[in-house]
């Protein structure tokens, strides 16, 4: 028996033996590999969002800042200057979203109260007409409640939380925790940035020196195409997402439409999410309106219809284009399968991921059908 197959049978042995544990000891093995992860979540983190600002740091790289490489001092400031763009920009989108749209929110939480038992009193005089009436709960109910009242009691619970949280190890053990997270999340972010070239040159060298030259120039380009599709996806989304919350915030501004801004972002932040995002954008808005104005909502759904008409024929396809390339059966069954399995996460995780492995897929059964001399619809190449 030679050495190679001694080899072989070797490490067939030890597989086998590590499947046969991992399967007796199932709920340890998955403890531990959640204890891992939580451990590395700063890491794994790190490289998401460093992928993510990637996008747009290349673009500031190679298109704004592409005079500094003419002199060697001004190249070197290149990518810090690139990055600092980056991280200002993010900071300010956070402080504008924030400062105007938290503020929009507490007034539009507000209102609602103080819209509701007008709305209840609204809804029983209908029902009554059926032989219904909810008047028993409007006295015992939060809609007999004044929204002073209800303002005040909000506050007392918070004050209590506030006091019980200052005093707590436990709240001021998760605070240093996550604090520190983000601090190790950030400088992960930071790092990755910063020396991604020399990061990709490690893993080349370090894949050249364990597989074999084919296989890993196979590895080499499966992972571009990664990279281009993934890249592609972020960017067409994000501008996607940007169209359509400018276009929701223009037509509800010109037909005087109540809580515009607020409606607006939320719809440009779900629109994020493919497929699904922009309806509960639509949701959450023809809720908030129909307490105010039931025609305006009627409205709000027909605009949003409309929109949804000019966004999915005009901006989608001109936006993405074939950046995808994947059939609209797939998309729908990635969101469905990346929402059962990660939620919000998966369907934006999943979708790209099912682009690349259906490229993958249709490369390689052309391939096996060119070998066997047979086409697409299955007869013999002559």
């Amino acid at each position: 028996m030679t050495k190679h197959r001694i080899k072989e049978i070797l490490l067939l042995g030890t597989g086998l033996i590590i499947i046969y544990t991992v399967a007796q000891h199932t709920a340890s093995v998955w403890n531990f590999f959640l204890a891992l992860l939580a451990i590395l979540q700063p890491f794994l983190l790190g490289g998401g969002l460093a992928f993510v600002l990637n996008v747009p740091m290349r673009f500031f790289e190679n298109r704004l800042l592409k005079g500094m490489e003419k002199h060697p001092f001004t190249q070197k400031l290149k990518r810090p200057a690139a990055l600092l763009i980056v991280m200002v920009l993010v900071a300010l989108v956070l402080y504008v979203v924030m400062s105007q749209l938290v503020p929009e929110l507490l007034k539009t939480i507000e209102s609602i109260f103080r819209i509701l038992p007008q709305a209840f009193n609204y809804l029983n005089d209908w029902l009554k007409q059926y032989g219904y009436d909810l008047s028993q709960y409007i006295q015992t109910s939060v809609f007999n409640t004044s929204p002073d009242q209800i303002k005040s009691q909000i506050d007392n619970v918070l004050n209590l939380a506030l006091r019980g949280a200052m005093f707590s190890t436990n709240v001021i053990g998760a605070v240093y925790s996550s604090v520190l997270q983000l601090f190790f999340t950030i400088m992960f972010t930071i790092y990755f940035l910063f020396a991604k070239e020399r990061l990709a040159r490690q893993f080349v060298r370090l894949g050249y020196a364990y597989l074999q030259k084919d296989k890993m120039d196979r590895v080499r380009e499966i992972s571009r195409m990664v990279q281009r599709t993934f890249s592609s996806f972020i960017t067409g989304q994000c501008l996607e997402a940007l169209i359509l919350g400018t276009l929701f915030f223009v037509t509800m501004s010109l037909l005087g439409m109540p809580y515009v801004l607020l409606i607006s972002v939320f719809i440009a932040i779900m629109a994020l999410i493919p497929v699904i995002g922009a309806w509960l954008g639509c949701i959450m808005g023809g809720l908030l309106i129909l307490m105010v104005n039931p025609m305006q909502a009627l409205g709000f759904v027909a605009l949003f219809l409309f929109l949804q008409q000019i966004e999915g024929n005009l901006i989608y396809p001109h936006v993405m284009g074939n950046a995808i390339g994947l059939p609209s059966i797939w998309v729908l069954f990635a969101v469905v399968l990346g929402d059962g399995l990660m939620g919000i996460f998966g369907m934006l995780l999943f979708i790209p991921t099912t682009s690349v492995l259906y490229a993958l897929t249709r490369e390689h059964v052309t391939k096996r059908l060119a070998q066997r001399g047979i086409d697409e619809k299955g007869e013999t190449k002559v």
